[in-house]
């Protein structure tokens, strides 16, 4: 992705800058309200017109961000002056991951064909923990094509349990050609 570089830069120094103020929280928390913020369509195009003076920007910024710290604030005003605003939600992206990785945290997306109780997301949980041998964060998504069982994702491993991948597999091997045992004989 364009831009990728650019905001692992500023989350790595946000990141450091939270590490040591003790506010990986606080950050966490601004940086979703910035991403959030300037995100929206009709702010972003405030935050990019050339015509807006800086000093309405930076008021608008300070209005929207009310609930954020100021150094959040100020980083806000700082992605505006480089013409930086659209980088916001990947910064945000970038520094949970650096704090996740800090706090030994793998975030899943599991798909289900239907909503999990609590109980069901726990265990769900636990045993991904286990294959990855971290503390797991679900996101939790329901699609009720994938019939039944589930469908999970912890960063570059996918375990795909799904109903509907099971009857895909029987339909293939149902359709291949026979296997002549006699020739193997």
């Amino acid at each position: 992705m364009a831009g990728r570089p650019t905001a692992r830069r500023y989350a790595r120094a946000v990141f450091e800058l939270a590490l040591e103020h003790d506010a990986v929280d606080q950050w966490s928390d601004d940086l979703d309200l910035m991403a959030e913020t300037m995100g929206d369509r009709d702010f972003f195009a405030l935050l990019e017109a050339p015509q807006v003076p800086l000093r309405v920007k930076y008021q608008g910024i300070d209005t929207v961000l009310a609930g954020a710290s100021q150094l959040a604030r100020n980083l806000a005003s700082v992605l505006v002056d480089h013409r930086s605003a659209r980088f916001a939600g990947a910064i945000r992206d970038e520094f949970r991951a650096l704090a996740d990785a800090h706090n030994g945290v793998a975030r899943a997306e599991v798909v289900t064909a239907v909503a999990m109780e609590n109980a069901e997301r726990e265990r769900v949980s636990q045993l991904l923990g286990g294959l990855v041998g971290a503390k797991i964060e679900i996101t939790e998504r329901v699609d009720p094509e994938i019939i039944g069982g589930i469908i999970a994702r912890v960063g570059d491993h996918l375990i795909d349990g799904s109903v509907r991948t099971r009857l895909a597999d029987m339909r293939a091997a149902l359709a291949a050609p026979p296997v002549d045992f006699q020739q193997n004989s």
